[in-house]
């Protein structure tokens, strides 16, 4: 039976050239993914964040600019 969480690759934010094809989970270090990403408004300007799901099932939302290439 194939997972139905398998990874997949994003576009990388606007200011970075490439892809993010895959991070660790801050939880548990196991492969993660993005889920999606959004664009939102803070008191310091424009802020993109991403939900990041790894295979145990973690799941965090954090500033794109926080993730790394693997």
């Amino acid at each position: 039976m194939p997972h139905d969480h398998a990874p997949v690759e994003v576009p990388a934010p606007a200011t970075g050239a490439g892809t993010l094809s895959a991070i660790y989970c801050p939880e548990c270090g196991m492969p993660a993914w993005v889920e999606w990403r959004d664009v939102a408004g803070s008191t310091a300007g424009v802020a993109a964040h991403v939900k990041v799901r790894c295979f145990a099932r973690h799941w965090f939302l954090l500033l794109e600019d926080r993730l790394t290439d693997v």
